[in-house]
């Protein structure tokens, strides 16, 4: 009884999906005829002119790991990129200072010693002595 309510349940809900997505094609289909029937005007990309590229060179003659000479601009450079070289050697002190002090202080940052505690001068850290059921082999 369960596998045939099921079955009906899958019918039906396939039967709703057809029904509903067949109008929505069939009108896909009808306007994208209409539009090929009729004459598309596309209008031609805005010219943009690009200050990095030299007008009277190549192309391939600017873009490349390694440009040709004459390929440069006013545009490049300027305070800002020395603003972000600065910012960037700033960072890297700061982190150098940190890796310097922290090395020179001999420890982490969270107090723990950087060596091993010696047993002799901590009597916490000593062994504790063998017991008889740890001094006892396997064979006896």
């Amino acid at each position: 009884m369960l596998h045939r309510a099921f079955r009906a349940a899958t019918l039906a809900t396939v039967a709703l999906t057809f029904a509903i997505a067949a109008p929505t094609a069939a009108t896909d289909a009808v306007a994208s005829a209409e539009q090929s029937a009729q004459p598309s005007t596309v209008d031609p990309p805005p010219i943009t002119v690009n200050p990095f590229i030299p007008e009277d060179r190549g192309i391939s003659d600017c873009i490349s790991a390694l440009p040709k000479p004459g390929c440069g601009s006013e545009a490049r450079g300027g305070w800002r990129q020395g603003l972000i070289f600065l910012a960037l050697i700033g960072g890297l002190a700061i982190i150098g200072w940190r890796i310097v002090a922290g090395v020179r202080s001999g420890g982490s940052s969270r107090g723990t010693p950087a060596t091993s505690p010696d047993p002799a001068s901590d009597p916490s850290a000593a062994p504790l002595p063998p017991t008889a059921s740890t001094s006892a082999g396997p064979g006896s």
